[in-house]
């Protein structure tokens, strides 16, 4: 890679709100200049460790204090925080093809007409091999106005999938465990541009339940997606703070948010960054989703009277 890529690269993880005139132009006058010279490595010092000697007099004994340890430093960049990631959802067990996913999630939307926000729960019991009909259950905080339209409270029970195509099953068990190919099948769906493609279509992907492989793929995925950049802070619907991916498009940022400790995914966020008559005001939220629980179980709960039915 030759230095120009290297810039463009390391510019493309500056967050879009960052002014870096200033530190380019002092990297080009440092690169005009030559290498700088050598300066002898020494070893870090754990700071307050000399102060607390000094200050600490005793005959006997002296007690040295040792301080809690730091926390890991953050990320630095996009592919550092969604390899944390995939590490981490490589290391999630294992599902058997007779069980299902349990997730609960939750949703904030926007009621665009009323300016009204509603709160939805969703659980969800999905086949791990498709083969077994699967259960959702949808319970909103808020009752409609007349004219709005919001997702109605009840039960769908899941029909199984039969030949339906992996990337359209709610358990993505049959999509490939590699970055590339995951990569090609992303660029195939939807409209747009490459990237824009890959982008949308991994994002509706996310909140799916994957073998930890085709997650932990589709983690570094991302990382290759051109336009992606790192939200330091962000916030999911249960209101969790953590790190996060973005891409904007057409006015808006979509963020993949993190567990800034473990990497754990959280949920997403969707941000208006250019003011309009159809989203709102810059900074304005337009939609959060939480994941709280996960879970494999064996067998889904009994619907309730009147559930209705719902295709894979």
């Amino acid at each position: 890679m030759d230095e120009l890529r290297l810039v463009e690269r390391l510019r493309a993880e500056v967050p879009e709100d960052s002014d870096v005139t200033g530190a380019e132009r002092r990297w080009r006058d440092r690169a005009l200049a030559g290498p700088p010279r050598r300066r002898a490595r020494r070893p870090l010092l754990l700071t307050g460790v000399a102060a607390a000697a000094c200050g600490a007099v005793a005959v006997t004994a002296v007690a040295v204090a040792r301080r809690p340890a730091e926390p890991p430093a953050p990320p630095a960049n996009v592919a550092a925080v969604l390899d944390r990631a995939a590490d981490r959802a490589a290391a999630e067990p294992v599902p058997r093809p007779d069980q299902f996913v349990y997730q609960d999630t939750v949703e904030l939307r926007r009621v665009m007409d009323g300016g009204r926000w509603y709160r939805d729960r969703n659980q969800s019991w999905v086949s791990v091999n498709g083969a077994k009909p699967g259960l959702i259950r949808l319970k909103n905080s808020i009752r409609p106005r007349p004219g709005e339209h919001l997702p109605p409270d009840g039960e769908d029970v899941v029909a199984p999938c039969g030949q339906v195509p992996p990337i359209d099953r709610p358990y993505l068990g049959d999509l490939p465990a590699d970055p590339d190919a995951l990569l090609r099948l992303l660029a195939r769906v939807g409209d747009g541009g490459r990237a824009e493609r890959q982008w949308e279509a991994a994002t509706d992907l996310i909140d799916r339940p994957a073998p930890p492989g085709v997650r932990a793929a589709l983690f570094r995925a991302m990382a290759r997606i051109p336009g992606v950049r790192l939200a330091s802070d962000s916030v999911d619907a249960a209101g969790r703070h953590g790190v996060a991916v973005a891409r904007t498009e057409d006015g808006v940022r979509e963020e993949i948010i993190f567990d800034t400790a473990t990497h754990r995914y959280l949920g997403t966020r969707d941000v208006v960054t250019r003011s309009s008559r159809q989203l709102g005001e810059r900074g304005s939220l337009l939609f959060a989703s939480a994941l709280v629980r996960t879970a494999i179980v064996d067998e889904t709960p009994e619907p309730a009277p009147g559930a209705g039915t719902s295709n894979c």
